[in-house]
Order: C-alpha cells, then structure tokens, then sequence
C-alpha cells in the first residue's frame, strides 16, 4: 500500500474518533459524508470542536463591538449621495469581521445603511471567532416582508406540493405551508385535519403530474395588523398522465386565504382551486 493510501486511511480512522469525541462530549450525530475527502472532513470537525469549545464560555457582545467598533456616522449625518458609499465601506469592514448581511428582497440603500448602524450594530451574538465561520444576518429576519412570505408559500404549494413532493417523514405529499390544524371551508367552519389532508392527497393522487399553464393575481390583499391575507387569482392547469397524451384542463378563479405561521413565513388555511374543494 502506497504512503498515499495509508495517510488517507489513518486519517479516515482519526476521523471515526473525533466523531465519536464529539459524540460523546457535545451529543453529536452524523450522517456519512460519502463524497467528502478526509481531510476535508478532519478539518469541518475540528471546527466543530472549537466552535462547542469556545460556546461554552463565550460572552455576549454587540456586531459594533465584535468588530472593534469600526467609525461611522448616523444616517442623518450623511448627504443622499454619500450613503452608498459609506454602505459600501461598511459591508467591507463586516466581510473583515466574517459578518455577512443579506438580503431576500431588495431594499433600499438608505434603509439598510440605517438598519446596519441603528439595528444590527446593537444586535448581540455570542463572541465566538473561529477561522473561515461567518456570522450571517438577514434583512428580512429582523423585518419580515409578509408579501415576499407569501408568494413563497404560494410559489413552494405549486412547486412541491402539486409536484407531488413526498411528505418527509409521513404519507402522503409535502403540505409545508397548508394549515392543516386550522384549515377553513368558504362559510369560515373549520375542517377536522385528516379530511384536509385526505382530500388534498386523493386530489393530486387523480393525475401522474400538474403543468399550470397560467397564474395571474387578480388582488392581492394584506390586513393592516398583518395577520391575515386574501390572494385571488386566476388559473389553468392540467392535470397529465405518464405515457399517454390525455390530459385534463382546469381553469377559472381561485382564492388562497393565509396568516402567519408559528413555524416563520405564511400558511394557506383556506384552499379555493379550481378541480380542488376541500369539504
């Protein structure tokens, strides 16, 4: 065997007993990193243990002061035209720092730099520094955007769920964002869960695969508290069967009702599709 091969295979076996140090010590589980080279892997779980090292005993601290409370001036102090560039120097000195700040939806150059120096500089995190970690933040996290939520639920509920997605650890298909607890008929009753669930499976279990031709929103509503939401649109879609040139076409309007999840985002607690009633 050559020294390559025994370096590789000393270090999958230094590998089996840091896991199992991990295990042991933090609770750890893995699952088998079939594609990931050795030493690739030595190095992700060394950092594991640091990173449960120095947590342990690590300190509150603000971003500002994770970054050696960099200079700046306040939003009110800058002219229009200089904020994008004070922005600029900011996200370059947080990149130096590991910080990242992303975000879903695009916001204004005004509004991040005011959220960056008056919200996230504020924001507590633990004082953990290890090599190539980043700490990252959302825009969104700290101001959820309910339209943006929305769209994605109801984009994932085209997507997965009338892809015929395979519910995760159930029967059935991916329901992720379908209140099913709390789910509404059109008169406002509420429908006990299995019928909810049972009725949506037997849907999508009628056709091999959906194609939606068209989706057009026709209003879109949010409440002024943000807690409710009415999207009413219009829709053709078929439904498609393997090996055969049949399909069935759906068409005419349709409503979702959603609120806020517990779990983050938006949930549908009322389905009105056309070729679906939920009863």
């Amino acid at each position: 065997m050559s020294k390559k091969a025994d370096d590789y295979y000393d270090k999958k076996i230094e590998n089996g007993l840091k896991k199992k140090e991990l295990e042991e010590k933090y609770g750890a589980q893995f699952s088998e990193f079939k594609e990931l080279p050795p030493e690739m892997e030595n190095q992700w779980l060394n950092s594991i243990d640091e990173f449960e090292k120095q947590y342990d005993n690590a300190k509150r601290t603000t971003v500002w002061e994770y970054m050696d409370k960099p200079d700046y001036k306040k939003k009110d102090e800058l002219k229009p035209h200089e904020i994008s560039k004070e922005l600029e120097r900011l996200n370059e000195l947080m990149g130096k720092s590991n910080i990242a700040l992303s975000t879903l939806c695009e916001v204004e150059d005004t509004e991040l730099y005011r959220f960056i120096t008056e919200e996230l500089f504020q924001h507590e995190m633990d004082d953990i520094r290890i090599p190539g970690m980043m700490s990252c933040f959302t825009y969104e996290e700290f101001h959820p955007n309910a339209k943006w939520d929305i769209e994605q639920a109801i984009d994932y509920f085209f997507r997965m769920t009338m892809g015929k997605m395979e519910n995760i650890g159930g029967d059935g298909y991916d329901l992720l964002y379908i209140d099913t607890e709390n789910h509404k008929d059109s008169n406002g009753n509420t429908i006990d869960k299995q019928k909810v669930v049972n009725c949506i499976n037997n849907f999508l279990d009628s056709f091999d695969t959906f194609e939606v031709v068209t989706y057009k929103e026709k209003t879109f509503k949010i409440d002024q508290e943000k807690t409710d939401a009415n999207v009413i649109f219009t829709i053709h879609y078929r439904g498609l069967y393997e090996n055969s040139s049949e399909t069935y076409d759906f068409k005419g309007d349709g409503c979702f009702k959603l609120k806020p999840s517990k779990y983050d985002g938006w949930e549908m607690y009322h389905i009105d599709l056309p070729g679906l009633t939920i009863t």
